[in-house]
């Protein structure tokens, strides 16, 4: 509402799992699950229930691979739930997708037949991973997971084994923010800002109206549309960058991403001094993952430090505000906390490339702390 209040609604939530072949599994026949959350796409069918996208494959390969359960869960708004906008960066959203995903994939285990001849257990671990915005939701999925330990099996049985968080825009508020801000710093993917608004719009309401926080450019109706329809689920992001730089009469790969705001919301809602006492400042604030709890298992921090479009300070920010808690409590047990970067500063790893090499790192990461971590059915 006009206040930023939130509105719950139940949604259809689809996804994908792949279970490992018998060979790869050995003689227990238990294992973990994986829940591996996609990143960033605009189509609504470019998911893993729906093969879509090239992620997929690597879930199924990594199932193979380290003889794990591997979820792909399709966020809100994709997949089999047509009708809702998706809730881009919207922390509590994208956890929800993640963890009320928890008991169907168990449900798996009882009711799929390949498993079922296979004679396959949950051995009671939950590893979390992504990247992107499959990143920060694994980041917002561990948090709602130690903030209500005792829906996740309790002190003594915690389901959480770990978490691999690459390449997420964790610090929304702050990082994320200066970029939105920055003057004359060209954006590669400029439909990031006006999926945010739309995604949070979903949410929160008024507070967030389009034709409040857009520039008209973007919102008036021409031959190919306006934003609210070429971000509609429907359309490759690929063409809806090109379709705003055009708009804007900018190349692709130009485009300013304060430029697609309206000036005088800028100025009352997000620039300094007016944003400390704007209702974005709370919204922002609540989406910041990192913020306001404290972690008990590893993390996994994956990114390049050439990374332009989600910057590497969002990383940096998030492992400092953890460290913080922990330390909070006494000294930061060894291993808790692992940054992999990606190459050295210089060597031009973007932040598709990057894709590319975290995501087989965290398999490798999570299979090699899922052999050092208690199987937590075990008798």
């Amino acid at each position: 509402d006009d206040r930023g209040r939130q509105r719950t609604a139940a949604i259809h939530q689809s996804g994908r799992v792949f279970f490992p072949p018998a060979w790869r599994v050995g003689g227990s026949r238990r294992m973990p699950i994986v829940i591996y959350s996609h990143g960033t796409t605009l189509l609504k069918a470019g998911v893993p229930s729906e093969f879509g996208g090239h992620e997929w494959l690597l879930g199924a390969a990594a199932a193979a691979y380290s003889g794990f359960a591997v979820a792909r869960p399709d966020q809100p708004g994709m997949g089999g739930d047509g009708t809702s906008f998706h809730p881009y960066c919207h922390g509590k959203s994208l956890a929800y997708a993640i963890v009320d995903g928890i008991q169907a994939i168990r449900d798996r285990f009882a009711e799929d037949p390949y498993v079922a001849a296979n004679n396959y257990e949950w051995d009671g671990r939950i590893f979390l991973m992504g990247y992107s915005e499959g990143g920060y939701g694994s980041l917002a999925a561990a948090r709602e997971m130690e903030t209500h330990r005792a829906e996740f099996g309790g002190d003594a049985g915690f389901q959480l084994a770990g978490s691999a968080c690459m390449a997420g825009p964790f610090d929304i508020s702050g990082t994320t923010r200066r970029q939105i801000l920055a003057r004359n710093q060209p954006f590669k993917h400029p439909f990031f800002i006006p999926y945010v608004l739309l995604g949070y719009n979903a949410i929160y309401g008024q507070v967030m109206d389009p034709l409040e926080t857009l520039t008209p450019h973007l919102l008036v109706t021409r031959e190919d549309g306006n934003i609210l329809q070429w971000v509609n689920g429907f359309t490759d992001g690929t063409l809806v960058d090109c379709r705003i730089a055009a708009r804007m009469g900018r190349a692709p790969g130009t485009v300013v991403l304060r430029d697609l705001l309206n000036p005088d919301w800028v100025a009352r809602a997000l620039e300094d001094p007016a944003f400390a006492t704007s209702p974005m400042k709370g919204i922002l604030e609540e989406n910041d993952v990192a913020a306001g709890w404290t972690p008990t298992r590893p993390i996994l921090f994956c990114q390049s430090p050439d990374d332009r479009d989600v910057p590497l300070e969002n990383t940096l920010t998030a492992r400092w505000l953890l460290e913080g808690a922990v330390r909070k409590g006494g000294p930061v047990p060894a291993g808790l906390f692992t940054f992999l970067p990606l190459g050295r500063p210089g060597d031009g790893i973007t932040h598709v490339e990057g894709a590319l090499l975290a995501i087989p790192a965290a398999f490798d990461w999570i299979y090699r702390t899922g052999k050092a971590s208690p199987d937590r059915g075990k008798k």
